[in-house]
């Protein structure tokens, strides 16, 4: 989760550089746009403490990003990223899991370059009968005015990059 929150926070970072060197263009604020993609999460994998990593098989998902502006110059940012029939191996048995839930992560950037940002995501991988056999559960924040933290209260992680 971290190296996602890295990332997101990186990008986060320019768009707020990118906003405070436009200045006067944000005065009246705008509605902002949102992105709307799918892609193919096959290969993609979720390491657990318990020693097993699944691994997905196939499905895919779907990402949606939103960015706006206020008058005063601030941005926000809230992003969602959910899986789609997405099947997984916990690579030694021929068990098909199934992946469900979602990660969520938004952020506020003001003009004077302070910030809050939450990124969170809960996913349940789901044996044969339904019920969960491992999970993701965490959440991390983070602000300019030191309110940092983060909590893992699942066995797995969610993948990289």
């Amino acid at each position: 989760m971290k190296h996602k929150a890295a990332g997101v926070l990186g990008a986060l970072g320019a768009v707020a550089v990118a906003m405070l060197t436009a200045g006067p263009a944000f005065a009246a604020g705008n509605a902002g746009s949102t992105q709307v993609t799918t892609f193919d999460a096959t290969g993609a994998t979720f390491p657990c403490s318990t020693g097993v990593t699944y691994t997905v098989l196939g499905g895919s998902v779907r990402s949606i990003f939103h960015d706006s502006t206020d008058a005063a110059g601030g941005e926000h940012v809230t992003g969602t990223i959910a899986p789609t029939g997405v099947t997984l191996s916990d690579g030694t048995t021929s068990t098909v899991y199934r992946l469900s839930g979602a990660s969520w992560f938004g952020g506020n950037f003001n003009s004077n370059g302070q910030f809050v940002a939450t990124d969170t995501a809960f996913f349940n991988i789901l044996g044969p009968t339904g019920g969960p056999v491992a999970k993701v559960a965490a959440v991390e924040h983070m602000s300019s005015g030191g309110s940092n933290f983060s909590f893992s209260f699942g066995q797995c992680q969610e993948p990289n990059g």
